[in-house]
C-alpha cells in the first residue's frame, strides 16, 4: 500500500475509533478546545538558530510533506539559485524535511534530482516493508521472544540508514540552519527539531503512521510532522522575521465521477487528500509568497523517472512565475531593515557632545 493511503487508513480508523469508543462518554469537567490542539514546541536553540543576523533581507523556505510529489520542491531550488536568490533556512515537514535537510548539507540541486530519479529515496523507504508485510502471520511468535514493538510495517531502518549516508549527524554541521517537523505522539504537540541527531530527526518527520514505526527521541516517540503541520508556514514564520517563501504539492480537490469511490483505495485517498489540504489550507495564509506547482499527475509513491522529472520542471516553473513577486518583497524588506536601522542610530544628548571645549 502507498504511503498516503496509510495515512489515510490511519485517520479513517482513528476516526471509527473517536465514534465507537465508550470514553466519549465519559462524565468530566467542562473543557477548553485547546486541548483539541496541544501547542507547537519550539526550543530557544532553534529561535537562536534561525536569529535574524545584520544584513540584508532573508529568505527562510517552508517545505511540506507530499510523498514523491515533494520532487517538485527540488526544482523550486533550481530555480531560486538560477536567479541567484539567498536561502537563509529551510524549515521541512515529512519529505519536504528530507529535501531541506539534503540541501542545507550541501547537497546541489542535480544530485537531489539523481537520488529520487535512481529511485534511492524510493527504495530505502520502503526497504522491508514488504518483508514485513509477508512474515505477519509469524510476528506473534517473534513477539514472544522478542518483546512487541512500537506498531509499523518497517522499523525505517533502510531510510535511517540513507540519511546517516548523506547527513551529517548534528544539526549544528549544516551549512544553511534547518529544522524538521515531526508529531510527538506522546504529549500531541508538533514539535520542531533542530538539535541533536539530524537523520534519526529526519527519520521522525518522515514516520508515516503504520508504514514506519514510531521513532524514539530522548524518551518520546514522534512520528510524520504532517499530522499537523503538513506546510510549516507558520513555524517559519515564528522563527524569522524575514521572508518565508513556502512550497506546497497537495493534491488540488476537483469534482470526481462517484462511481470512483466503490473503490476502497480512492475513498481512502479522497479522504485523505480533502482533510490534508483543508488543514493545508489555512497554514497556507502564514507564508508571505506561496509556490503551489500543479503535480496532482504525481503519485505520493511513483519511481517512474519520467514522472519525477515533470514533477520537478513544474516545481521550477511555477517559482519562475513567483520570481517577481520574490524579488519585489526582498526589496521591499531590505527598504524596512534600512529605515529601522537609521531609526535606531544612537543620537548622543546635547550634553554629551564635545563642542570642542
Amino acid at each position: 500500500m502507498r504511503p498516503r493511503a496509510l495515512l489515510a487508513a490511519t485517520l479513517v480508523a482513528a476516526l471509527q475509533l473517536c465514534f465507537c469508543s465508550s470514553a466519549a462518554f465519559a462524565e468530566g469537567a467542562n473543557r477548553d478546545a485547546q486541548a483539541l490542539s496541544p501547542p507547537t514546541t519550539t526550543t530557544a536553540a532553534t529561535k537562536r538558530t534561525f536569529g535574524d543576523k545584520a544584513g540584508p533581507a532573508r529568505v527562510v523556505l517552508a517545505l511540506s510533506g507530499g510523498g514523491c510529489k515533494a520532487a517538485a520542491q527540488i526544482g523550486v531550488l533550481r530555480s531560486l539559485e538560477q536567479h541567484h536568490i539567498p536561502i537563509d533556512g529551510i524549515v521541512g515537514t515529512s519529505m519536504g524535511s528530507t529535501i531541506g535537510a539534503l540541501y542545507c548539507a550541501g547537497m546541489s540541486v542535480d544530485d537531489l534530482e539523481k537520488v529520487f530519479i535512481e529511485n534511492e529515496v524510493q527504495k530505502s523507504l520502503l526497504a522491508r516493508v514488504v518483508l514485513s508485510y509477508c512474515l505477519r502471520p509469524i510476528k506473534p511468535l517473534k513477539h514472544l521472544i522478542f518483546g512487541k514493538p512500537y506498531a509499523g510495517l518497517s522499523d525505517g531502518a533502510g531510510y535511517l540508514k540513507f540519511l546517516r549516508k548523506n547527513l551529517p549527524p548534528t544539526f549544528a554541521d549544516l551549512k544553511i540552519p534547518f529544522a524538521s517537523v515531526a508529531t510527538n505522539l506522546t504529549d500531541g504537540q508538533t514539535c520542531v527539531l533542530a538539535e541533536g541527531d539530524l537523520p534519526l530527526s529526519v527519520l521522525a518527520s518522515n514516520a508515516v503512521p503504520t508504514l514506519i514505526r514510531p521513532v524514539m527521541i530522548k524518551n518520546k516517540l514522534y512520528v510524520d510532522g504532517g499530522l499537523r503541520a503538513n506546510l510549516p508556514a507558520n513555524i517559519a514564520q515564528s522563527l524569522t522575521s524575514g521572508l518565508v517563501v513556502s512550497v506546497l504539492v497537495d493534491t488540488a480537490i476537483k469534482p470526481e465521477k462517484n462511481a470512483k469511490f466503490k473503490s476502497r483505495n480512492n475513498l481512502v485517498m479522497r479522504v485523505a487528500d480533502i482533510v490534508l489540504a483543508t488543514s493545508d489550507r489555512r497554514l497556507a495564509d502564514s507564508s508571505d509568497i506561496l509556490i503551489y506547482p500543479n503535480v496532482d499527475f504525481v503519485p505520493g509513491f511513483t519511481k517512474d523517472p519520467e514522472i519525477l522529472k515533470k514533477g520537478i520542471a513544474a516545481g521550477q516553473s511555477a517559482a519562475d512565475m513567483m520570481l517577481p513577486k520574490i524579488e519585489q518583497a526582498l526589496i521591499a524588506q531590505g527598504k524596512v531593515r534600512s529605515d529601522l536601522k537609521t531609526s535606531q542610530a544612537v543620537v548622543l544628548p546635547l550634553e554629551d557632545i564635545d563642542h570642542g571645549h
